[in-house]
């Protein structure tokens, strides 16, 4: 019999976990996928294909039948063969369950204009038919070549009536009456598109032809389209619409802002190709042939403007906000003041977007660096032109959100220099002299790791806790470096004197206790995987951070407590299992319950109680619960 292991039943439910994160649906369906497969795999009485004579179709057709007296069942998936089969048929309710949506979203689509149905059909139809999204995840049993074919009958009529009327989206009248744009008129989207080839254009000529004093930084694009791009961006917008009246305003925010929708980047990655290539041979034309060097650059010029697209998507729709409220007529900025906070909030929303890590560490402090000094430069300008009444609240405000983002930070230089000492290096030679052998090296160059990395062969299990020290602590430097630019602006103004300056934000003492893990020098690995296996089963927050997940058995203090998005009788067991059974955690005498209300804190609001703790029963998933509390 083909008994699996349990690390590669594992293995195969966080590959099925992957998947269904991939799937174009809701959070609430795919949270009941994730909750049926782990009680599926893990939690269920399962018929033992390979024991049994006789199928489960035949017993479960006469399961009467004296033949079926002995049936040979395992607790949770065991074998190849019962993997196989739950994967079969997990294929054949997908497959109905995405077809019913098809279904209903024919029946919407019968109930709009002619020319809104052909541009849905349109849009939608390239995200339905993605047979690659099986093979994205490396699950070549679920991979379904035959659903292109169903697709194809059941949207084929569709698909022919949407390239008849798509003249219907130019010539048709819609419901709001609004103007499309001429075939010739160059949106928002494409003349960013046009502004970054230029300057991937300018970047590459300077290098190749100045050479000598102008090396290429991997790193340029990163900070120049986060900062003066997109400085630029926002400014032209305003310049493009300042001579016009507000119908034509609306109209041209209108359709560029659809384009944000149309031209996202891992559309226009090809176009973008062609576009450099053009940019780069006029006012000659040559004919496009790619190659792979200048494809490569291209490529890397289009990775950094993917990972800032959102800035200025995000940056347009503030202004056909402002523009819809009143704020913005004839293209003049709101003229109730004067401030402008373009730079603060690509400063905020930088530290907020990348938080815990979403990108590597490096490449995000040489962008907070730059929108640093840009920060800089634009609350100089702000307090040249405030009147003096208006000056000390607008410092202020500045103050109060960068305070409230620093709450995030929690790492110390000392923590951060013992890292350096454990690598046997130094932060200067990590930004001055890049190492490809030392592991502290390639972990800051490299991109955060997904769980499945983890079992890769060769894997530095320090990895996570090298790029979160070292991204957390330079996090909390450039908010403090920005306090103390707005602290020496308030006494160059006369807000503050010199000797009242307030001190550097100091952390008050957190009230929290915590748990003590009996095995907290050498098992810290340990609570990483605990951390995951939690998030993976939905019982806690999946923004909860590893720092803040390790603090609650450190018997310390904690400053943030656990959000716990399960119901209260798991909580209670968990607690139970971790402190009372498994014994994992050092004996509390007896305040295990007053520990869990100080480090947990109910995703529905619940409000805990050491009564309610006390008197909850065991859930249905307590099995689950306990294999989580094992891997401590």
């Amino acid at each position: 019999m083909a008994i699996i292991s349990d690390n590669k039943i594992n293995a195969y439910i966080d590959k099925l976990l992957n998947f269904v994160d991939g799937l174009p649906m809701g959070d609430n369906g795919k949270a009941y996928i994730r909750a049926k497969l782990l009680v599926d795999f893990l939690d269920t009485w399962q018929f033992d294909d390979e024991a049994n004579s006789f199928t489960l179709e035949e017993y479960l057709a006469n399961p009467s039948n004296p033949r079926f007296t002995e049936v040979q069942t395992t607790y949770g998936i065991k074998n190849t063969a019962q993997i196989e089969r739950w994967i079969e048929g997990f294929k054949t309710a997908l497959k109905k369950a995405r077809g019913k949506a098809l279904e209903n979203h024919l029946k919407e689509l019968d109930n709009l204009h002619p020319a809104l149905k052909a541009a849905r059909l349109i849009k939608s139809l390239a995200a339905i038919t993605r047979a690659e999204l099986f093979e994205k995840h490396s699950i070549q049993s679920i991979k379904d070549p035959e659903w292109n074919n169903q697709l194809k009958e059941i949207l084929g009529a569709e698909i022919t009536f949407s390239k008849e009327q798509a003249d219907l989206l130019t010539k048709a009248p819609n419901p709001h009456q609004q103007t499309l744009a001429s075939e010739d008129e160059i949106l928002i989207v494409e003349e960013l598109e046009n502004r970054l080839a230029i300057e991937a254009v300018d970047y590459k000529r300077k290098v190749d032809e100045l050479w000598e004093t102008n090396k290429f930084d991997p790193t340029y694009f990163d900070s120049f389209i986060s900062g003066p791009l997109l400085n630029e961006f926002t400014k032209s917008v305003y310049e493009r619409i300042k001579p016009l009246n507000n119908q034509v305003i609306n109209q041209y925010l209108n359709l560029s802002l659809q384009q944000f929708k149309t031209h996202t980047p891992p559309k226009r990655h090809k176009a973008f190709l062609l576009n450099y290539h053009n940019t780069y041979w006029f006012p000659n034309v040559m004919e496009y042939k790619e190659n792979e060097y200048d494809a490569k650059y291209a490529t890397h010029v289009w990775k950094h403007y993917s990972n800032h697209f959102h800035l200025f998507k995000e940056a347009f729709q503030k202004i056909y906000d402002d523009f819809k409220t009143g704020l913005v007529t004839n293209a003049a900025p709101p003229v109730t003041n004067k401030i402008k906070d373009d730079n603060f909030n690509i400063f905020i929303k930088a530290l907020e977007y990348n938080y815990p890590l979403e990108h590597a560490p490096l490449s995000y402090y040489y962008q907070w660096r730059d929108n640093l000094s840009y920060l800089k430069k634009e609350v100089l300008s702000n307090l040249i032109h405030l009147e003096q009444d208006a000056r000390k609240p607008y410092i202020n405000r500045l103050k109060f959100e960068l305070n409230e983002t620093l709450q995030h930070c929690y790492t110390s230089q000392e923590e951060l220099n013992n890292l350096y000492s454990k690598y046997e290096t130094s932060e200067e030679q990590l930004l001055r002299n890049r190492s490809y052998t030392n592991a502290l090296h390639i972990a800051i160059n490299d991109e955060p790791p997904k769980f499945k990395d983890t079992f890769e062969e060769g894997f530095n299990p320090d990895t996570e806790n090298i790029q979160h020290t070292f991204y957390n602590f330079h996090y909390g430097k450039i908010i403090l470096s920005a306090l103390d630019f707005l602290n020496e602006q308030a006494i160059e103004y006369g807000f503050i004197q010199k000797e009242d300056t307030p001190p550097q934000p100091i952390k008050n003492k957190p009230s929290a206790l915590s748990f003590q893990y009996i095995n907290h020098v050498t098992g810290s690995q340990n609570l990483t995987d605990l951390m995951n296996s939690l998030k993976r089963s939905a019982f806690i927050h999946q923004d909860t951070s590893l720092a803040n997940f390790r603090s609650i058995f450190s018997s310390k203090e904690i400053e943030q407590k656990i959000i716990w998005t399960g119901n209260i009788s798991e909580l209670a067991h968990f607690i139970k299992t971790l402190h009372n059974t498994a014994k994992k955690v050092e004996d509390t005498k007896q305040k295990q319950w007053d520990i869990t209300i100080n480090c947990f804190d109910m995703a529905n609001g619940t409000v805990l109680t050491n009564q309610k703790l006390k008197q909850q029963q065991t859930p249905a998933s307590a099995a689950i619960i306990e294999k989580a509390v094992k891997i401590l």
